[in-house]
């Protein structure tokens, strides 16, 4: 039997969280938007992250899945930079 090599990378809710206007920031998202400027960002760091996908990625595995959350609040402007990151990560093919 072949064997089958798979990454799995879950949550990597992408920093930075780009900048909200107020009117964005109406219900949950306001806690949400709260939580990161005071806690996660300081544990959400583009850098680990960036050494986590290149070591990742050294391993050569069959396939990658990204499961979970790629941004922070949803906002409009959060989902262009994920797809771009996403399609660093690797080809749609094998992410």
């Amino acid at each position: 039997m072949a064997s089958f090599k798979l990454a799995h990378l879950s949550d990597p809710h992408l920093p930075p969280l780009p900048r909200a206007r107020l009117a964005e920031l109406a219900g949950k998202r306001a806690f949400g938007y709260l939580n990161w400027t005071r806690n996660r960002r300081k544990y959400y760091r583009r850098e680990v992250l960036d050494a986590l996908v290149a070591d990742m990625q050294a391993q050569r595995p069959d396939h990658i899945a990204v499961t979970g959350d790629l941004v922070n609040l949803a906002l409009d402007n959060e989902f262009a930079p994920a797809q771009a990151w996403l399609e660093g990560v690797g080809h749609p093919e094998h992410v």
